[in-house]
């Protein structure tokens, strides 16, 4: 039983135990002075000289190590300088390094091993290796082979601390962790940090005497860097629970992260060679090195795909007028450059979704969840559903959630979803901490000790989502950054549009009132010479009949000019709604677009006409362009026919203008009212696609409506909504 008063493993200070193991020996000198300040118990196996007559004495004074104190300094902090010495006829392996104030001699005993061809041979295998995969499986097999032991592992850390054997070679005779997890506390933070800076780490007998440190002050001295360490009581009680009796490991450190560790296990004492160990280090670090050239690779593979996809994207977004039209024609392709199951847009609480995903109340409880959280930058949880689905009223879809606002406020959110996936792990033994309580001094103490059985120990993880890869993540940026800058040059493509129409307006304003003050006087003249031909045929009826016409369609088309300028100078708050007798308007379009199109065969019915609030000049020119069309489309029939009706509802007069002509095609349906958009159908019908998009204008200015359906072949009904008359009840 281990008797430490330690609450977790991670509180134990594991580089300052002060003991090391009894293969090497270790003399600690002051940085300035260069006066022993410790040394191990054991070091007068090596110098005749007591300890205490060692310890403040100069280190040139015990020996000539023939070492340039001055350039060990000038070295990084646990850098290592390494070199053979001899004392008193023997051979060591000396290796020299400083942190603190301290600087370091760790000696051992030399052993001479004539191996270099096969670490030659190792390393071209990992050197040429064509894979991922076959890079590490020639790295622990060149381990093996090198150190003899009975088991070597490649185990790699996980996002949440644990970890997992990814790799093994094994002696048949033993059990294989090949796909077994370990817990984090198995190897606890500052042990793992330990492994960042000291990139191995040997115990050759758990079982064998620790050799304490002597100094000069008693004090804890730092063995972060030492190859001499010896380990925490703990973890050597966890290394004889595994029936393990000498252990190795080394780090794997990428992007200066704790990617993983060779983990080296044998039943048996058993020491590893100083020239060894540095063998597998180097090997090690060869492979580390060829693992970053293929991901590195593969990274610049994915990069350039990734590029050829986000050029189409950014162009496609760019094609749209606003945000809503580019996300809902490329969500499916944003959603595709993840692993997501899901994804949503929300736009001003407007929300967008494609592929597996909550409801609609369910991603707005999100975003406003992200907003009270201040959740501003990238968001990834593989366990939203589990920590917030409760406190959210959230579904199994959103089990795991990455989330983004879209620029500075809180209008625009992207949220990608990965939906529930029950993961079924393995384990080296229950990953639970044993509790145990000892009585200390009439205290109750409560401590840890390593778990006992390392079988296999199954667990199911409900609730969860896979996680989210380091790829998705850059995807996620990369699409938010791109579609940033697409609201950005839409905001500046929106601006310039103002402007330029701005500008129009003023023109068109300009031009109004120029066209409207030059016709009046030709107008004038026509009106009069009208009128004095009227005069001079007041006695042919016929005649004077039809002058009357003109004069009257002269009166006519003077009042609209002075309505359209009127209407071009006003706002939409200035323009005044009044009741409109509609059949008498109506009854004259007819005539006029009949006459106008020499269809006089066309049939149209107007039945149930009501009056409406409106603006007289601006329902002439929605009805005569909505009836117009109706004409002409279905003027190629062989029986075309109109019908022209109304009914009222509590607020509103709906007006219906139906006819049996070529109808429009569904695809054409988006930009029916779009500035000089022209439907696929109607290539041999004269037009210019203007008159729709003005009357769609002219009937959101008098707060009314124009929709339509239609099927292709049968005709196209045009459905206008006004208000009801003030006086109508």
């Amino acid at each position: 039983m281990i008797n430490q008063i330690i609450k977790n493993c991670e509180d134990e200070e594991i580089q300052f135990l002060n003991d090391i193991q009894p293969f090497g020996y270790l003399i600690g000198i002051h940085k300035k002075t260069l006066e022993i300040e410790f040394v191990s118990q054991n070091i007068d196996e090596i110098f005749q000289i007591s300890l205490t007559e060692m310890l403040g004495v100069n280190i040139h004074e015990l020996h000539d190590f023939d070492i340039d104190f001055e350039e060990v300094l000038n070295q990084d902090i646990g850098e290592f300088s390494r070199r053979n010495i001899q004392i008193d006829s023997t051979s060591y392996h000396i290796t020299t390094f400083y942190t603190n104030d301290f600087i370091y001699l760790e000696l051992e005993n030399m052993i001479v091993l004539e191996n270099r061809l096969e670490y030659y041979s190792y390393s071209e295998q990992i050197l040429y290796s064509k894979t991922i995969d076959s890079t590490w499986d020639s790295l622990i097999s060149s381990i093996k082979k090198l150190t003899g032991y009975e088991r070597v592992m490649l185990y790699q850390f996980l996002e949440d601390g644990s970890g997992i054997v990814i790799g093994e070679k094994v002696n048949k005779n033993l059990d294989s962790y090949l796909g077994l997890r370990f817990p984090e506390f198995d190897i606890p933070k500052q042990a793992r940090e330990l492994y960042l800076e000291k990139k191995s780490r040997m115990v050759s007998d758990v079982n064998s005497k620790r050799i304490p440190l002597i100094s000069l002050k008693n004090q804890k001295i730092d063995l972060m860097y030492s190859s001499l360490r010896a380990l925490s009581p703990i973890h050597l009680q966890y290394l004889k629970n595994t029936s393990c009796s000498a252990s190795f490991s080394i780090s794997i450190v990428i992007n200066e992260k704790l990617w993983g560790i060779v983990a080296c296990q044998n039943s048996e004492p058993k020491f590893i060679p100083n020239q060894v160990r540095l063998q597998s280090e180097l090997l090690t670090r060869l492979a580390r090195m060829t693992y970053a050239n293929f991901k590195s690779s593969e990274q610049l593979k994915f990069q350039n795909h990734f590029n050829e996809i986000a050029i189409k994207l950014k162009e496609n977004l760019l094609t749209e007028e606003n945000l809503e039209n580019s996300m809902n024609s490329n969500l499916s392709q944003i959603l595709h450059l993840t692993k997501a199951d899901g994804i949503a847009l929300i736009n001003f609480n407007k929300v967008f979704k494609e592929g597996i995903t909550p409801e609609e109340s369910e991603v707005l409880r999100i975003k406003e969840w992200a907003v009270k959280e201040k959740r501003h930058q990238l968001f990834t949880s593989n366990s939203f559903y589990v920590d917030y689905g409760q406190e959210l009223n959230l579904s199994k879809n959103a089990a795991g959630v990455m989330f983004c606002f879209l620029g500075q406020g809180f209008n625009h959110f992207i949220i990608w979803f990965k939906k529930e996936h029950l993961q079924k792990l393995n384990w080296a033994g229950e990953p639970n901490k044993i509790e145990k309580t000892e009585i200390l001094e009439d205290k109750k103490v409560l401590s840890f000790s390593p778990r006992t059985s390392f079988k296999i120990w199954r667990e199911e993880i409900k609730h969860k989502s896979f996680i989210w890869l380091e790829k998705e993540k850059y995807v996620a940026k990369e699409v938010v950054k791109l579609i940033i800058e697409t609201l950005h040059l839409q905001s500046f493509k929106i601006h310039s549009l103002y402007e330029q129409l701005k500008e129009i307006n003023d023109e068109l304003d300009s031009f109004s009132y120029t066209v409207s003050h030059d016709l009046r006087t030709p107008l004038s003249i026509m009106k009069l010479n009208c009128q004095m031909l009227q005069r001079s045929l007041k006695d042919d009826e016929v005649k004077n009949n039809r002058l009357k016409s003109v004069i009257d369609e002269i009166d006519r088309m003077t009042q609209m000019m002075q309505d359209l300028l009127a209407l071009s100078k006003a706002k939409k708050s200035e323009i005044k709604l009044i009741n409109i007798e509609t059949k008498p308007i109506i009854d004259k379009i007819v005539h006029d677009v009949l006459l106008y199109y020499k269809t006089s065969n066309t049939e149209v019915i107007v039945e149930n006409i009501h009056d409406v609030l409106g603006d007289k000049t601006m329902f002439y020119e929605v009805l005569l362009n909505i009836i117009g069309n109706a004409v002409k489309y279905s003027s190629q029939e062989q029986n075309p026919k109109i019908m022209i009706s109304s009914e009222i509802d509590n607020k509103h007069v709906i007006f219906k203008v139906k006819d049996n002509g070529i109808g429009i095609k569904e695809e054409d349906n988006d930009k029916m009212f779009k500035l000089f958009s022209r439907m696929s159908n109607t290539g041999n019908i004269s037009g210019n696609g203007v008159g729709l998009s003005i009357a769609h204008r002219m009937m959101n200015r008098m707060d009314g409506n124009i929709s339509f359906d239609s099927k292709i072949g049968e005709g196209t009904t045009f459905v206008l909504t006004f208000k009801k008359c003030k006086d109508v009840i």
